[in-house]
C-alpha cells in the first residue's frame, strides 16, 4: 500500500507541464492507434476563399453545409473580385448538431450589362439532406437578423439609403431553392426545371427580379401574400438558361423576419399554371445568400454582408430557418463578425428523414 500511495502522489506532484506532457503523450498514442484522443482541439481555423467557385466544407459531427464564393457571373482577369470567409471549429462540434460554421464575404465589382446583372452568389448550402418531394413537404420556419455594410466590418444595422447613395450598391439578400421532376437534376441550379427565389432585400436600382418588368414598364405581382407582417410579391419569367424562375419579393427591407415560409412555396405548387412546379417535383437545392450585382469602384472593396442572430438562450444568439415534416433535421447559417445562425429544420411525417439524418452526421 505505501509504494501505491507513494506512485499516486508522486504522479499528482509532478509540475503541470510534465503532467500535461505525459497526457499527451497518452493522447498522441491513442490517435495513432485509432482511439478517441483524451483531449479536443477547441481552436478555430480561419479559412476564406476569393476563388470562381469552391466548396469549403468544415469537418463536423453534425449537419454538413458547403460554402461557396459562387461567382458565376464573373471570370478571372475581369474587374471586381469577392472572398468568403469561414471560421471552422477544430473539434468538429458547434452549439448544436446543425449549427454551422461563422461566415462572413466582401465582394466589389462594377455594373453589369442589363441582361445579365448579377456577378455571384456567395451561399451557405444544405447537404445531405435533398433531393426531398415537395408533397412530403409542410413547413418552411425562418427566424433571423442580417446586416449589410459599408466598411471593413460587417455593420451592426442596416442603412439602405447609405449603400445606395454612398456606394451606389445593387445587391439583394435571398433564400434560394431548385426543383425538378428528376429528382438527380433537382440538385443542379444549371439543370433544374425550376427555381424559386425569396428576397427578403432589393437593394438598388438594378436589383430586380426576373419578370418584373416587360418591355421597360413594371409589371404588377401575380399574387400578394403576407407572413410576419412582411408583404411579399410574386414575379415569374425565365432566366437565360430558360429555366422559369419565380421569385417572391418582400416590398421592403426586411431585415428580422420569424415565421413560415412554406404558404409562399405552397402556392406555386398547388397554383395549376402551366408553367409552375407541382407537388410531385423534388426539392434538390437550397441555400441561403446575397445576389451580388455591383457597387461604386471607389467603395466596392469595403462591402460586406453579416447575419446577426435573435437571442434565444443566455450566450448563445440563434435565429432558425425550418423546413419541416413533423420532426427535426436543422441546418444553420452564420457569419464571422455579425455571429448569424439559421437553423433549417427539413422533417418527414413518415420519419423517412432520420435515415438521411444518420448520413449527414456520419
Amino acid at each position: 500500500m505505501g509504494v501505491r500511495w507513494l506512485l499516486n502522489f508522486g504522479l499528482l506532484a509532478l509540475p503541470i507541464g510534465v503532467t500535461l506532457g505525459v497526457l499527451m503523450g497518452i493522447q498522441q498514442h491513442r490517435v495513432s492507434s485509432g482511439q478517441s484522443p483524451l483531449f479536443q482541439d477547441n481552436s478555430v481555423t480561419h479559412e476564406y476563399s476569393c476563388a470562381k467557385s469552391d466548396g469549403i466544407v468544415p469537418p463536423t459531427k453534425g449537419q454538413e453545409y458547403t460554402l461557396n464564393p459562387n461567382q458565376w457571373g464573373w471570370n478571372k482577369g475581369e474587374d471586381g473580385e469577392l472572398c468568403i470567409y469561414v471560421d471552422k471549429n477544430n473539434n468538429k462540434t458547434y452549439a448544436t448538431n446543425t449549427t454551422a460554421p461563422l461566415w462572413s464575404v466582401t465582394w466589389d465589382y462594377p455594373r453589369g450589362p442589363i441582361d445579365a446583372p448579377v456577378h455571384a452568389f456567395p451561399n451557405i448550402k444544405v447537404e445531405d439532406v435533398f433531393p426531398l418531394q415537395v408533397a412530403d413537404m409542410n413547413k418552411i420556419n425562418i427566424d433571423f437578423k442580417w446586416n449589410y455594410g459599408v466598411g471593413k466590418n460587417a455593420s451592426k444595422t442596416t442603412d439602405v439609403d447609405k449603400l445606395i447613395d454612398t456606394a451606389d450598391m445593387n445587391a439583394n439578400v435571398a433564400m434560394d431553392m431548385f426543383l425538378d421532376s428528376d429528382k438527380t437534376k433537382a440538385g443542379e441550379s444549371t439543370k433544374a426545371s425550376h427555381e424559386v427565389m425569396v428576397w427578403f432585400a432589393t437593394i438598388g436600382t438594378a436589383t430586380q427580379p426576373l419578370g418584373l418588368t416587360v418591355d421597360e414598364e413594371l409589371q404588377p405581382a401575380i399574387h400578394n401574400m403576407t407572413i410576419d407582417s412582411t408583404k411579399f410579391g410574386l414575379w415569374m419569367a425565365n432566366n437565360s438558361n430558360d429555366q422559369v424562375v419565380l421569385t417572391w419579393m418582400s416590398y421592403d427591407v426586411t431585415t428580422e423576419f420569424s415565421g413560415n415560409l412554406w404558404p409562399l412555396v405552397d402556392y406555386v405548387m398547388t397554383a395549376d399554371e402551366k408553367y409552375y412546379p407541382s407537388k410531385t417535383d423534388y426539392m434538390g437545392y437550397m441555400s441561403w445568400g446575397t445576389e451580388a450585382y455591383s457597387a461604386n469602384r471607389a467603395l466596392r472593396r469595403n462591402i460586406a454582408i453579416g447575419y446577426e442572430p435573435h437571442v434565444h438562450h443566455s450566450r448563445i444568439h440563434q435565429s432558425h430557418l425550418h423546413a419541416s415534416r413533423h420532426s427535426a433535421l436543422e441546418p444553420q447559417l452564420q457569419s464571422t463578425q455579425i455571429h448569424q445562425i439559421a437553423d433549417l429544420n427539413l422533417a418527414r411525417s413518415d420519419g423517412g428523414l432520420q435515415a438521411a439524418r444518420r448520413r449527414a452526421r456520419r
